[in-house]
């Protein structure tokens, strides 16, 4: 009987160890605490997020979207706390958009480790009160790593919130341990042949704040290997170990 191609099921296992149980995982939760001292606003709706760093997410890095003018149609200005301190109006912490909408910085210094990560961007949707948000950098300058995912596209990606207590928080950690996401569900057809897909990255707090690699990170002859758990027709607990071998 030829085995159903899905990838994923209750855990994920990379390299043969299991991802870090839940307890391991930062209380993200616990970062979300209102900025220290924060800029006069243009806008009268500022939209808040925040990034963890750190392999214990042990900094938390503000941004919040902006406006040039009151009336402006879209989120032009990003107030981004680059060292952590809960003070949005440093010296270099005001950016604008490009023409193309996206904000930009050239390396962002990780405020937990001091190590500089290359082609920092944000990307705010279209014009609109409450705009889906992707943002994005090249880890250590190696391989990208971009949060604002959901489960399933048609979820939505990453919304900021209006108020710093709903913030969003996504978690940038490239230096593992991975942990999975699962992306375009659906159910699986009993007999059938379905596809499972898995980001490999960090969790974040709220919804679509998944952070993942954006390109093939793992070594050649590495994969995932997934065990699927299910009942069977007699209500017997099954499972069926895969190795998910082909990459997207």
């Amino acid at each position: 009987m030829r085995p159903p191609t899905f990838a994923c099921a209750v855990f994920a296992l990379l390299l043969g160890l299991a991802p870090a149980p839940a307890d391991e995982v930062p209380d993200l939760a616990g970062l979300v605490r209102p900025p220290r001292k924060e800029p006069a606003y243009a806008s009268k709706r500022p939209l808040y997020g925040l990034v963890a760093f750190g392999p214990r997410a042990q900094k938390a890095v503000w941004l919040v979207l902006d406006k040039s003018k009151p009336d402006g149609a879209r989120y032009d200005v990003l107030h981004i706390d680059l060292d952590a301190d809960g003070d949005l109006t440093g010296a270099g912490e005001r950016l604008a958009a490009g023409p193309d909408g996206r904000f930009r910085l050239a390396e962002l210094t990780d405020p937990a480790t001091g190590v500089k990560h290359k082609e920092f961007t944000l990307r705010p949707g279209a014009e609109g009160a409450d705009p889906e948000v992707m943002l994005g950098l090249a880890w250590r300058g190696k391989f990208r790593l971009g949060g604002g995912y959901p489960q399933d596209p048609e979820a939505g990606y990453l919304h900021f919130a209006p108020r710093p207590a709903d913030a969003p928080v996504l978690w940038l950690n490239g230096d593992g341990p991975f942990r999975f996401q699962r992306w375009y569900g659906g159910k699986l057809a009993i007999g059938g042949s379905d596809d499972f897909k898995v980001f490999l990255g960090q969790p974040g707090r709220g919804k679509s704040a998944f952070c993942a690699a954006q390109e093939h990170i793992l070594p050649a002859g590495e994969w995932v290997l997934a065990t699927l758990v299910y009942r069977d027709g007699m209500g017997k607990e099954k499972r069926l170990a895969c190795e998910l071998r082909e990459r997207c």
